[in-house]
C-alpha cells in the first residue's frame, strides 16, 4: 500500500516535515460522508419551534374555554378568576410568552447563515471576499449571498423578519377590558300593571273601566296629565336635554328606587316607539305682514281661517307663538291627537339670522320678519320587548311578543300616543311660562328639527313617568350582570404567531431538505473548520500572506474562486479549492489524523 508524505502548513512558508506513517490495522474512521449527515444543534431549535406551535394550540383551546366578548369569534374572555387586572400585567404577559422564541428564531438564522457558505460554495464558485461577508451573518450579508442563491437569501430574510416582528405582534395577545357574565336572574321594572297595589295607570286618567276609553284630558281628573306636564316643564326649564336628539325607541327609566344592572338583558320590558312627524306648514298656514305705529305687525292665518295677530315689538306680557289643531277636541278643550299647526314671528325688531334661507319651517320677509310655520302630528306606540340596561334606563330594545306574562293595563298604555298632543296644548292653553321664559328666548325662531327634539322631551317625560314604578312594578328576567374588568385574548393574535412559527419550520424544513436532495455538506463556517478547508493544495493565497491586513484590504485582495468539496487537484482533501468533483464515499481519517483513500492511500497531517 502506497504512502504519501505528510505535509505541515506553518504561517505563509513552505515548511514542510515529511515522515512515513504506516496505516494502523485498527482506527477510529471518520468519512467524507460524515459531512452530509445533519448533526448540528439547530435540529434542537427547530424542535423548540415545533413545541412552540404545540403550546400556542394549548392556549387557543384555553382562551376558547372562556366567553366571547360581544359575541365576536375572535376575542375570548380569559377564565383568570380573582386574579388583578392590569394593562401592564397584560403587556408583560404578551411579550414575555413570545421572547423566547425570537430568541430561537434568532439562533436559526445563525445557524442558516454560518451553514450557507460551505453549501453554496459546494454547488457554485465564490470569492474569498465574498465568503467573509457570508460568515458575517445579518441583513447586510443578505445581498452577497442572493448573488449566489436567491433562495437561501430570501429564506434567512424572511427569518429575520419573522423574528423581528415575532414580540411585537405578540404584544397584541392580551388586552383589558370590561365584560358581563351572561348570568339568568331576575329584576324589577316600573309597568303598568292591573291590579296594581299602588296606583291604576288608566284610573289615573279617568277610565271607569267599562267600554272603549277615550281620554277626556280633564285637569282636575286626570292624574297622570298633570305628572306628565310636570315632568315635562322639568325637562324643559331645566333645559336639559333640550338641544339632544331623542332616539325614537325607548325603554324604561331607572329611578332611586328601580336601578338596572347596566349591560344585561331585561326580558320581558314595556319600550315604546315615538314619532315627530314635523314638517314645514308653508302651504297650510298663510299671513300677512303691516304696520302698527311704524313697527312691523304679522297676522297669521290657520286652515280654518282663525286669525292670530304677532307685532314684533309688542311682547305684551303674551306669548307669541300660536297653535291649532285639526282634530276633535275634549270637554277640556284639548285635541284628541291629529294634527298641530304651530306659527310664530321673530321676537326681535329688524331680525337677522344667520341660519340658512333654506332651513325647513322658516321664511324670511322683505320686513325685516321672520316666519316660523311648522306642523305635527306625533304619536306613541308601546310594545313587550327585551333591552339592554343602563344606569338611566334601557336601550336597545328588540320586540318579543309573549315575553311578558304580567297583566299589562293596555287600556293606559294605548292613550299614552293621545299625550303627545295635549300635553303641549294643556301648556299652551294656560300660556304658560315654560313657553314664555324657555321655548321662545330658546328658539328664538324655531324649526322643523327644534320641534322634533321639543316633542323628543315630552316622549322621554311620558316614558319617565309610566315607568317609573308609580303605576306598578313586576320581576323580568335578565340576562347578565355589571361589566366587570377581564382579560381579552385577541385568538386571532395567536393564529397569526402560530402561521409565523408554521413558516419559519417551513422554510427551515425545506432548506434542509434542499440540502439533503443535492447532497450538500452539513458544515458551519467556525474558525476551525475554515481553517481546514483552506488547508488544501488547490488555492494560491497571495505573496504577502495577509497576516497584517485589515479584514477590508484582506476581501480586495482575495479575489480567487473557490468552491467546497472534494478538491480534483488532491482528491484527499475535502474543503475549499479551485475546483471540486461530486460527492462520494471515498475519504475517511483516523483517529491520528490521517486520510485515508478508497486504494489504500494514506496522507497524515502533522505540525
Amino acid at each position: 500500500m502506497a504512502v504519501y508524505d505528510a505535509v505541515s502548513y506553518l504561517k505563509c512558508e513552505d515548511d514542510f516535515v515529511i515522515e512515513k506513517v504506516k496505516p494502523k490495522k485498527e482506527r477510529a474512521e471518520s468519512t467524507a460522508d460524515a459531512l452530509l449527515s445533519f448533526d448540528e444543534p439547530l435540529k434542537w431549535h427547530l424542535i423548540g419551534i415545533l413545541l412552540y406551535i404545540l403550546t400556542l394550540f394549548v392556549i387557543i383551546g384555553f382562551a376558547y374555554s372562556g366567553p366571547s366578548l360581544h359575541g365576536a369569534w375572535s376575542q375570548r374572555v380569559l377564565p383568570t378568576g380573582s386574579i388583578k387586572v392590569d394593562q401592564f400585567y397584560s403587556g408583560i404577559a404578551s411579550v414575555g410568552l413570545m421572547v423566547p422564541a425570537a430568541a430561537l428564531i434568532s439562533q436559526i438564522c445563525m445557524q442558516f447563515g454560518l451553514l450557507h457558505p460551505f453549501s453554496i460554495a459546494h454547488r457554485v464558485p465564490v470569492s474569498a471576499a465574498d465568503l467573509d461577508r457570508m460568515i458575517d451573518v445579518g441583513p447586510m450579508s443578505l445581498w452577497t449571498v442572493w448573488k449566489y442563491s436567491p433562495w437561501r437569501a430570501g429564506m434567512v430574510g424572511t427569518l429575520m423578519v419573522i423574528g423581528a416582528a415575532i414580540v411585537p405582534v405578540s404584544s397584541l395577545i392580551l388586552a383589558t377590558g370590561n365584560h358581563a357574565p351572561r348570568i339568568r336572574h331576575t329584576g324589577v321594572v316600573g309597568i303598568p300593571v292591573v291590579p296594581s297595589n299602588i296606583l291604576n295607570m288608566s284610573s289615573s286618567m279617568g277610565y271607569s273601566g267599562l267600554g272603549p276609553f277615550n281620554p277626556q284630558f280633564d285637569s282636575s281628573k286626570d292624574l297622570v296629565l298633570a305628572m306628565i306636564a310636570d315632568t315635562y316643564k322639568g325637562y324643559i326649564v331645566s333645559r336639559k336635554m333640550l338641544l339632544n336628539r331623542t332616539t325614537h325607541q325607548l325603554g324604561p327609566v331607572a329611578t332611586l328606587n328601580l336601578t338596572f344592572t347596566p349591560g344585561a338583558t331585561y326580558e320581558g320590558v314595556v319600550s315604546f316607539r315615538w314619532e315627530a312627524q314635523c314638517e314645514p306648514a308653508h302651504e297650510d298656514i298663510e299671513y300677512t305682514i303691516g304696520e302698527a305705529s311704524g313697527k312691523p305687525k304679522v297676522t297669521f292665518v290657520f286652515p280654518d281661517g282663525t286669525e292670530n295677530e304677532s307685532s314684533s315689538w309688542d311682547k305684551g306680557g303674551s306669548t307669541t307663538i300660536y297653535m291649532w289643531n285639526d282634530g276633535e277636541k275634549g270637554v277640556s278643550g284639548l285635541p284628541r291627537g291629529r294634527t298641530t299647526f304651530i306659527a310664530q314671528a321673530s321676537l326681535m325688531e329688524n331680525y337677522n339670522s344667520t341660519r340658512p334661507l333654506g332651513e325647513e319651517g322658516i321664511t324670511a320677509t322683505n320686513q325685516g320678519t321672520w316666519i316660523s310655520r311648522v306642523k305635527c302630528r306625533p304619536s306613541m306606540e308601546w310594545q313587550v320587548s327585551s333591552c339592554t340596561a343602563t344606569h338611566d334606563g334601557m336601550q336597545n330594545c328588540t320586540a318579543t311578543p309573549g315575553k311578558n306574562t304580567t297583566g299589562l293595563d293596555t287600556a293606559a298604555l294605548d292613550a299614552l300616543t293621545g299625550y303627545m298632543t295635549a300635553v303641549p296644548w294643556l301648556l299652551y292653553l294656560r300660556d304658560d311660562y315654560s313657553f314664555r321664559m324657555t321655548l321662545e328666548p330658546f328658539f328664538v325662531m324655531p324649526t322643523v328639527a327644534h320641534y322634533e327634539r321639543i316633542l323628543g322631551v315630552l316622549a322621554q317625560s311620558i316614558v319617565a313617568v309610566t315607568t317609573a314604578g308609580y303605576f306598578g312594578t313586576a320581576s323580568v328576567p335578565v340576562i347578565g350582570e355589571t361589566p366587570r374588568p377581564v382579560y381579552i385574548v385577541r385568538v386571532h393574535v395567536l393564529f397569526i404567531l402560530q402561521a409565523l412559527l408554521g413558516l419559519v419550520l417551513v422554510l427551515s424544513s425545506a432548506d434542509l431538505l434542499y440540502s439533503r436532495i443535492w447532497n450538500l455538506p452539513f458544515r458551519k463556517a467556525t474558525f476551525l473548520t475554515i481553517a481546514y478547508a483552506v488547508h488544501g493544495r488547490g488555492v494560491e493565497w497571495d505573496e504577502g500572506c495577509g497576516c497584517v491586513k485589515s479584514r477590508e484590504e484582506l476581501r480586495k485582495s482575495n479575489q480567487v474562486m473557490l468552491k467546497y468539496g472534494i478538491d480534483v487537484q488532491n482528491r484527499l482533501h475535502v474543503g475549499f479549492a479551485a475546483d471540486v468533483r461530486s460527492w462520494k464515499q471515498s475519504l475517511h481519517y483516523d483517529d491520528e489524523c490521517c486520510l485515508h483513500g478508497d486504494a489504500g492511500d494514506t496522507l497524515c497531517f502533522t505540525a
